[in-house]
């Protein structure tokens, strides 16, 4: 993880990012000012890293059920064409979002 912080650093110094931390940190800026004093985020984060998928997948169910929330995704992206997975708990919402991202996508970089 430091190292791919140190690549991200070198080639986009622009952005604003904190390396290791846990999730109530990453999301509760009293949280993160009292353990990283010296952090330089602003706000909850918009991105979290995972160290494998089952814990991914724990955390994307546990904020959508606290939050009410509706995910979007996840959408495989890099290779030729992407993919959009839906998971058997997928409400219609999400099947009409990710149709609308796929479009959009198709439109897009035709």
């Amino acid at each position: 993880m430091r190292q791919a912080m140190e690549l991200i650093r070198d080639r986009a110094p622009e952005l604003e990012m904190e390396g290791e931390m846990h999730i109530d940190a990453a999301l509760d800026e009293k949280i993160r000012a009292r353990l990283f004093p010296k952090n330089t985020l602003k706000g909850a984060a918009n991105l979290l890293v995972m160290p494998n998928i089952d814990v991914a997948n724990t955390a994307l169910n546990t904020i959508k059920i606290l939050a009410n929330g509706q995910p979007i995704g996840p959408i495989l992206m890099g290779i030729k064409e992407s993919a959009h997975i839906c998971t058997p708990t997928a409400r219609p919402r999400t099947l009409v979002n990710l149709a609308a991202i796929a479009f959009s996508k198709a439109r897009l970089f035709k």
